[in-house]
């Protein structure tokens, strides 16, 4: 029997869980909710307190100047930053010619490795005259998700709260494939994973335990979709599923450490699929293994 892949933890990792949903209620007992604003392309998120709950229970969305956990700066308190995040400060208030009251930063090297960041670092003072501001930026699946599953985020569109019929409209118009995404979106939140782009990797979705912070991404998802009959709709699939394509995908997966899924979906003849209708689409998960000759001769004898 094979067995499925087990997540792997981060090391060094000393953030607190959370709880996996952004669920608060206040004292009067009614939930809390977060204001978000459309922006046409993405759904963005710009107070402070909101943005942190939103990271630390579930982890919805990206934040729009850090590379990782974002940076909640009060008070006196410095903020840190890459220096490649300060040269494109710099840019924008020369492009701009943005005037601001100077802040004082603390500029760290860039690295794309977490492991082995903290050798030889060398942080320095520098002055930001730019007015970028940390704001949290919401996927329009993670958006549309808060909206109509968890009911806590309130979306404004023009200058008004969208309703979730307007906002299933708008999303589909600013993202061709935006009902296909949040079908696979909705199911494995629904399973307990962190749903982040996979686009990285080479895929449509990744899926964490609990949070990027704390593991590794297990999976890599594709999504494949095909009709009643069983044949591929092309229109609604964005890679070649050919198996040469597959393989290639999948010696990428194992040498990033990650594993392959497919994720296929059966779509229903009237191909205009609404949110109420995502229960009645049929899933079905491929896990793809490269087939080791040694190996499996081994495990068989």
């Amino acid at each position: 029997m094979m067995e499925l892949p087990q997540p792997k933890p981060k090391k060094n990792c000393r953030l607190a869980r959370d709880l996996p949903l952004p669920i608060v209620f206040k004292k009067d007992g009614t939930l809390k909710t977060f204001a978000a604003c459309f922006n046409g392309f993405s759904v963005t998120v710009a107070n402070p307190e909101d943005m942190k709950t939103l990271i630390s229970k579930g982890y919805f969305g990206k934040a729009n100047l850090s590379r990782s956990h974002p940076q909640f700066s009060r008070g006196d308190n410095i903020q840190i930053v890459r220096q490649r995040q300060l040269t494109v400060r710099k840019a924008c208030s020369e492009q701009f010619a943005i005037k601001m009251k100077p802040e004082k930063v603390i500029v760290v090297p860039d690295s794309d490795s977490e492991n082995d960041y903290f050798t030889n670092l060398r942080p320095k003072y520098a002055i930001d005259n730019s007015c970028l501001k940390e704001e949290l930026w919401l996927g329009l699946e993670e958006a549309f998700f808060l909206t109509s599953v968890v009911k806590c985020l309130n979306v404004s569109f023009e200058g008004e709260i969208a309703s979730i019929e307007k906002l299933w409209g708008l999303f589909q118009n600013a993202q061709p494939n935006f009902t296909r995404n949040y079908v696979v979106y909705f199911y494995y939140r629904c399973k307990n994973w962190v749903v982040k782009p996979g686009i990285k990797f080479g895929g449509d979705f990744m899926l964490y335990k609990e949070g990027p912070s704390f593991y590794h991404s297990t999976y890599i998802v594709v999504i494949d979709v095909v009709d009643t009959a069983g044949k591929r709709i092309e229109s609604l699939t964005n890679r070649s599923m050919d198996n040469i394509s597959i393989l290639g995908l999948n010696r990428l997966c194992e040498t990033a450490g990650k594993d392959l899924l497919i994720c296929r979906l059966k779509w229903p003849q009237n191909s205009a699929v609404t949110y109420e209708d995502l229960t009645n689409i049929e899933i079905q998960e491929i896990l793809v293994k490269r087939w080791i000759a040694s190996q499996e001769r081994g495990d068989t004898a």
